[in-house]
Order: structure tokens, then sequence, then C-alpha cells
């Protein structure tokens, strides 16, 4: 008989083998639900930084569950300015059944008790898409962007941007979210990704041809950020993945569409409840929310 599941607070010494146990866990839910196109993974020193950084921020909302001393799944809750996101969820193949997602999230959502508002990009596995619905929050179902981009140059107004940008960058959070990023996107330049501004308008954070986060004061701002993200991978010949596009966010699905990717409705729901602002025009981060 398997030991049981015990829980405890995540430490440092545990990062590398959630990480792995976490690429199990993904890659055994895109094959279960026979995914084409999954998107891109970390790399195992991208992942690290990430969960250094938010085991150092967030160490309340950061939860271990192991079992014979090996780690089988992880939560990972965040707070930026009283908006509360869940980063991660995982429970490994080997102790899915177990009740260990349902007591993992638990904890993490603890750790977000008082918060004005709460946000969760879940995946397409029906099973997490209950869980959160169940908390409380509205699903709004997603599609993704797939391809590499054609017929698509970068914008004039925007430019390669950098640690000095991060002033714009919080102020166009608040207005899009009601909380800034702060320095997880400088964690997240730190891990290999380049921010592209129109200034006064609109960032979006960029790796690979992928946005990996989107946001803007107005709607032709945010149209100008992912341009510039697509013309990039245009220029390199690179595959371009945007996901977590609402239906709120037709300005990305008309650019997705000018630079000829391909819509696939596949991409789970971001799930909001309580005061997370507009919420547009923004395509949220996966770890950063």
């Amino acid at each position: 008989m398997p030991d049981a599941v015990s829980y405890r607070p995540l430490r440092a010494a545990d990062l590398e083998g959630v990480h792995e146990s976490n690429v199990r866990a993904f890659e055994e839910l895109d094959r279960r639900l026979g995914r084409a196109y999954p998107g891109p993974a970390p790399s195992g020193p991208t992942a690290l930084l990430r969960l250094r950084r938010l085991l150092s921020t967030d160490p309340g909302g950061a939860w271990l569950a192991e079992r014979g001393g090996e780690p089988v799944g992880c939560a990972l809750g965040i707070l930026r300015d009283g908006l509360w996101g869940l980063s991660l969820l995982f429970v490994d193949p080997s102790a899915q059944g177990s009740g260990a997602g349902r007591e993992l999230l638990a904890r993490a959502y603890a750790y977000g008790d008082g918060a004005r508002g709460h946000v969760i990009l879940s995946s397409a596995d029906p099973r997490a898409m209950r869980a959160y619905a169940r908390l409380g929050l509205a699903l709004h179902p997603c599609i993704a962007a797939h391809g590499t981009p054609q017929g698509v140059a970068m914008p004039p107004d925007v430019r390669a941007g950098g640690p000095e940008d991060l002033p714009l960058t919080e102020a166009v959070d608040r207005a899009v979210r009601g909380a800034p990023h702060g320095e997880d996107i400088l964690t997240m330049l730190e891990a290999g990704s380049a921010l592209l501004v129109a200034p006064g308008r609109g960032y979006a954070v960029v790796k690979d041809g992928t946005p990996r986060l989107t946001a803007a004061f107005d709607e032709e701002g945010a149209r100008l950020v992912l341009q510039g993200v697509l013309a990039r991978a245009a220029e390199a010949g690179q595959p371009a993945f945007v996901e977590w596009i609402t239906a709120t966010q037709q300005w990305a699905i008309e650019v997705c569409l000018d630079a000829r990717l391909e819509l696939r409705v596949e991409s789970g729901a971001v799930c909001l409840a309580g005061d997370v602002g507009p919420f547009r025009p923004y395509l949220p981060s996966g770890a950063y929310l």
C-alpha cells in the first residue's frame, strides 16, 4: 500500500524535484487531452528562476505535497497589491486521484484570504476547471493562436525596452488589472525574455516568438505591441503561440488573423472573481497572472 500524501510549506531544497514532477504532470495532461500544439515548456533554469522568485516573495502561498519523501505536487499562490493569483498547481501522475490537488488548492487559496480579486489561468483539464468554478470564480473560455507569422512588420512606434521601463509596465498593469507585476517582470527578463514597449501605450514580454504578457492602456496600444511580438517571430522564422485570448480580447484575434496564425479552441479558461479591473486589453502571464 503506498504511503499517504502529506503537505508542508515549500522549501528551497525542494525546487528541482518540483520542476521535474511538474514536467511529468503537464506531459501527462497533454497526452490525456490529445493536444497537438502544447504550449512551450520552460527549461529547467527558467522554471527554477520562477520558483525561487515566488518562494521568496510569497512563502505563505507555496505548498508541497510529498509521498515517501518525494514531491508529488505543488501549489503557488501569489499576492500583488491585493490581487491573488494561482501561479502553479499540479499533481504528479503517480498521485492523481489522491485528493492532493484539492488539498494544495485549499492551502494556496487561503493565502489570498481578504484579497480584493482572484485570478486563475486554468488548463483545459475538466477537473481543474470544475475545481475553480466551485471556488466561485467565473470561467472565461479561451482560444489560442499558433503558427509562424507572415506579412507582419515591426510597428515604428514599438521599441525594445528594459528595466528602465518598469514604471510604464506598472502604470499599465494598474489600469488593466489593478495591480502591478513589478519586479516579476525583471525575473522574466532574467529568464531570457525580452520587453517590447509602445511608449505611453503598452508593453509586451516576449520569449522565443511568443508573448508571455501583453498589456496596454487601450486596444490600439495592445495591437501595436502584439504586432511587434509577431514581427520579431516573423523576422526570425519562429513559430508563435498566443494564448489566454478570451472573448473580450477581439483585438488580439484580429492581430493573430492578420499574421495568418491558426486559431484553436484548446486553451482552458481565464477564471476571475472580485475586483480584477477591466482585465483588458490584456493577455496575462501563465506564471505571474
